[in-house]
């Protein structure tokens, strides 16, 4: 009984440290100027390593303010994160791949696997996400707008989490070995 209250402890614990943080697309401009702030959030989770990127039912409308249309292809999200020496790092993506031409575009549900990447939360615990257009149409107006959407950013247990649910395993077949 012990050992099986002390697996669930530890499976409880690593659990609790995982997380994941939403950011709202909803009503966010895209300029081909330079990165527009979708969020900037205090998250206590510190050196947390990333798991992956979700997007749910994210949409997106491009615009022709000139003659010449912003695609949806041109459009990035990205993340201010660190790798795992801690150096600064953008990491981007292209939500909408392919779509070389203007207008609506989506709802679209996506999942960006990061395990791989060795990205981290920055030291400071701030998570920054942005979006942008990589062509400048030559117009002070937005390139487009984000109508609606969530990117979810999830991060992995800590280590410290995956140790003690890795002692609590250990344990229990000690105990069951006797």
């Amino acid at each position: 009984m012990r050992t099986t209250c002390s697996l669930f402890l530890a499976i409880g614990m690593a659990a609790g440290v995982s997380a994941s943080i939403d950011y709202s697309l909803e009503e966010v401009d895209v300029f081909g100027t330079g990165l527009t702030t979708i969020g900037s959030l205090e998250t206590g989770a510190a050196g947390m390593q990333l798991e992956s990127i979700d997007l749910s039912d994210a949409q997106l409308v491009t615009y022709d303010n000139t003659g010449i249309p912003n695609f949806a292809d041109e459009v990035l999200l990205g993340l201010e994160l660190a790798d795992s020496s801690g150096a600064s790092v953008l990491y981007y993506f292209f939500p909408f791949s392919g779509e070389n031409s203007w207008g609506d575009f989506g709802p679209l549900d996506l999942t960006i696997d990061l395990l791989g990447e060795d990205l981290y939360v920055p030291e400071s615990g701030v998570l920054t996400a942005f979006t942008a257009s990589i062509w400048n149409d030559g117009s002070d107006e937005s390139a487009g707008l984000w109508t609606g959407g969530i990117m979810t950013i999830n991060l992995i247990p800590a280590p410290g989490a995956v140790a003690i649910l890795l002692g609590a395993a250990i344990a229990t077949t000690r105990r069951r070995r006797a």
